[in-house]
């Protein structure tokens, strides 16, 4: 398969259509009707089911699709050490980024990047810790935000530590104020989130044994402190997200855990060594702005 072919391929699975993917590409829909047909034949299997409204991979052309990405990503990568040579900065840098980092974190780091590098475009992709650790192995995105409870068997680079916290609506009575035990949390309503959403969360609860009453689920840090506000129970929540204005005016207790908790932020990629230049140099910004934060 050429580096073209992966290309029409990628577009087309990503736009599921032969007519977008032709509109992207600047090429004909019969270019890339024909361009698949070329590719089908030569792996010896479908790759797409034609419907009437649109097309989807079949099995077999997903598990060609990270292969495919990782190809695209080792080109892109090539070209960008070319253009470096040639004293120019010119590619894409795909990122991955979890909630709270998203909010806190990137407004201080693209707008700076984007205007050393303004040939550089920078894609961001937000979503759960599995969600980054998924698109960095199947070259989505070429490096993220992680913690270290989710890198696994990435190459990951430990920057900043998070403090974990309790919020509960305001005036919760605790013991001492200010902070909350594990066995004042026993038998309290909780408003949780997705369980690969808040890994290190889960794992603090599991340490302490605690088996929380939970009749709200919710996505997203923004909707956490909205429920624990309106009375529907207490969360464990990381602090960095909870220094921002709009959490500040909240009505809520921020309290902190006894006993400590703590996630360990960074950055991962498939090999650190192996990064694009765009890619390598997000990653010294962002070191430098992580030194800033003590």
């Amino acid at each position: 398969m050429t580096l073209l072919g992966c290309t029409i391929f990628f577009t087309v699975a990503h736009e599921g259509s032969f007519a977008r993917t032709a509109e992207r590409l600047h090429l004909t829909p019969s270019a890339i009707s024909h361009a698949v047909a070329g590719m089908e034949a030569e792996c010896g299997f479908p790759l797409f089911t034609r419907t009437k409204s649109g097309v989807t991979m079949t099995a077999a052309a997903e598990s060609l699709l990270p292969a495919v990405q990782r190809l695209l990503a080792s080109s892109e990568s090539l070209d960008q050490s070319v253009a470096q040579v040639n004293g120019m900065h010119k590619g894409v840098l795909r990122f991955g980024v979890f909630n709270s980092a998203c909010v806190t974190w990137m407004p201080g780091l693209v707008p700076g990047y984007q205007a050393e590098f303004p040939g550089i475009q920078v894609k961001i992709y937000q979503g759960s810790y599995s969600d980054i650790a998924a698109w960095i192995k199947n070259g989505t995105v070429e490096l993220g935000f992680l913690s270290d409870s989710c890198a696994q068997e990435l190459d990951f680079e430990p920057l900043y530590r998070d403090s974990l916290v309790c919020i509960a609506p305001k005036g919760f009575a605790t013991r001492r104020p200010g902070r909350v035990s594990a066995d004042e949390l026993r038998g309290q309503n909780f408003v949780s989130q997705r369980a690969d959403t808040d890994a290190d969360i889960q794992s603090y609860l599991k340490g302490n044994d605690l088996h929380v009453n939970t009749c709200c689920y919710v996505i997203d840090d923004e909707s956490t402190v909205a429920m624990v506000a309106c009375g529907q129970g207490v969360a464990i929540m990381p602090q960095m997200i909870l220094g921002t204005r709009r959490y500040r005016e909240e009505p809520i207790d921020i309290l902190q855990l006894e006993p400590a908790a703590s996630r360990s932020i960074g950055l991962a990629c498939l090999d650190k060594n192996s990064l694009s230049p765009a890619a390598r140099q997000f990653w010294y910004r962002v070191r430098a702005f992580a030194a800033t934060l003590g």
